[in-house]
């Protein structure tokens, strides 16, 4: 275990995404191009060539899937997941498509499987995000691709609002890191940063707001005030 382990489990992590799997989806739509962002955002930043092996990890009920196949229709994508709920709905909208059940501090690949990975929205909910991370670095290739979302510690205030009233699902067990820290993080497991951008600062759900917050994540999203943003992008590469 890591100096930077988080105090749930696995299970505890399992356990809660397993209880709200069934109404993921219904609720998800209910905020739009706010969930959705994080997808447009991570195709922008991904970089796709023919037969390209990609790991959608983590994957849950396959939202991303329909964003990966249209800028990378020919990839030889694998999506891996911890939740059996998850899984089991994921399985059911994408037939067609591969999946794997995993823990994620273990994955079950070989050195160097994959060309790619895209991880949105997971390190914040993994009991040992180091370890995670080393995970990811040994099933890349060197020189391969990390894109990679998640909230900031500057975020937690989103969770409180969500309590008092009810706007989502709700994050379960997770800590939000600090972008400093994340990048430590992202060096020592092995991965070099090529770009961190802060995005979704009006998190608001209106076609006005979607262009408003794009024009602030241009002028905000790589600068001091980047940690501002609800949802922070890192692109890496593995290193040689």
């Amino acid at each position: 275990m890591s100096r930077r382990a988080n105090r749930f489990t696995m299970d505890e992590v399992r356990a809660f995404w397993d209880g709200v799997a069934a109404g993921y989806e219904r609720e998800n739509e209910l905020v739009g191009w706010v969930h959705a962002q994080r997808f447009r955002e991570a195709m922008k930043r991904f970089a796709c060539r023919p037969g390209m092996r990609v790991l959608n990890i983590w994957s849950r009920t396959g939202g991303a899937i329909p964003y990966l196949r249209a800028s990378c229709a020919d990839a030889r994508l694998v999506n891996a997941e911890l939740s059996l709920a998850m899984l089991a709905t994921a399985r059911r909208r994408y037939p067609a498509e591969a999946f794997v059940q995993t823990s994620l501090d273990a994955l079950p690949f070989a050195p160097a499987s994959f060309d790619a990975a895209v991880s949105l929205e997971t390190l914040e909910h993994v009991p040992d995000p180091m370890l995670f991370l080393r995970e990811v670095r040994r099933v890349i290739v060197s020189g391969g691709l990390l894109v990679m979302s998640l909230p900031p510690d500057t975020a937690e205030w989103t969770g409180m609002l969500n309590r008092l009233f009810g706007f989502h699902h709700g994050e379960g067990p997770h800590r939000f890191i600090a972008p400093g820290v994340v990048k430590t993080m992202l060096a020592e497991s092995g991965f070099e940063l090529a770009e961190h951008r802060g995005t979704l600062f009006l998190p608001l759900k209106s076609a006005f707001f979607e262009k408003a917050d794009a024009r602030l994540s241009g002028l905000l999203g790589g600068g001091p005030l980047a940690r501002f943003g609800l949802r922070q992008f890192y692109v890496c590469t593995a290193s040689r």
